[in-house]
């Protein structure tokens, strides 16, 4: 993906915009302003868009009378704040999961294995957000200009890939499974290893990239109680 095309799609998943204190509905306006404004200015190669662009002076040329619009400003903070939201991903990157030691063995687990997925899928130029606090039946969203993968992730602390679905991922699984993938990572807390499972539509089941299978045993659960 381009820069331009990254930034749109986090206008439309991760920024939160002063008006509606939330994501853009579509963010091509401001990458179009953000174009106008390249070629406003004169600017070659990728303009606003390139990594090493002095941010200090092109707010300068913006705030020049001559360059006046009531958007440029708008656009180009948005864009800024972009570029820090990268570096902030980056320096994230760079650190090692996190190795708390302490007697919640289990959430550490899926701390571990929720950044495993994020750096895969980050590193496969995917914009990744969370969805955890949501219920909505998956962890997170990882978002590029063709797709929007819904990712269950499972963290395992040993190497046996068997995982269980609540009643809201399962059913999600089956609902929405052209998007949905299912992330395990092994191994979470010493050497993680992740591996994503799709459905198959041919073998009507979820298979990885080496076409393991993941054999599923449906549960009934039941409320009982004494009368």
């Amino acid at each position: 993906m381009t820069t331009a095309e990254r930034f749109k799609i986090w206008l439309e998943t991760i920024y939160v915009s002063e008006k509606t204190k939330g994501p853009l509905t579509s963010g091509t306006q401001y990458v179009t302003g953000l174009n106008a404004l390249n070629k406003k200015l004169s600017l070659t190669g990728g303009g606003i868009f390139d990594i090493n662009i002095d941010h200090d002076q092109i707010r300068n040329l913006i705030n020049r009378p001559e360059n006046f619009h009531k958007d440029y400003s708008s656009h180009f903070n948005a864009f800024v704040k972009y570029r820090d939201y990268c570096v902030e991903r980056d320096n994230r990157n760079k650190r090692p999961l996190q190795r708390q030691t302490d007697p919640f063995k289990k959430q550490q687990v899926e701390i571990a294995a929720i950044e495993t997925t994020i750096k895969h899928f980050e590193g496969l130029d995917y914009i990744v957000i969370s969805k955890e606090k949501d219920n909505v039946g998956w962890d997170l969203e990882a978002t590029n200009v063709n797709e929007t993968l819904l990712l269950e992730v499972k963290g395992l602390s040993g190497s046996i890939t068997s995982i269980e679905l609540t009643h809201n991922e399962y059913k999600n699984s089956l609902d929405k499974k052209l998007n949905y993938k299912l992330c395990i990572v092994t191994h979470a807390l010493t050497n993680p290893l992740l591996e994503i499972f799709s459905f198959n539509e041919q073998l009507a089941c979820w298979t990885n990239e080496q076409n393991e299978k993941l054999l599923t045993e449906e549960k009934i659960a039941a409320r009982m109680w004494k009368e």
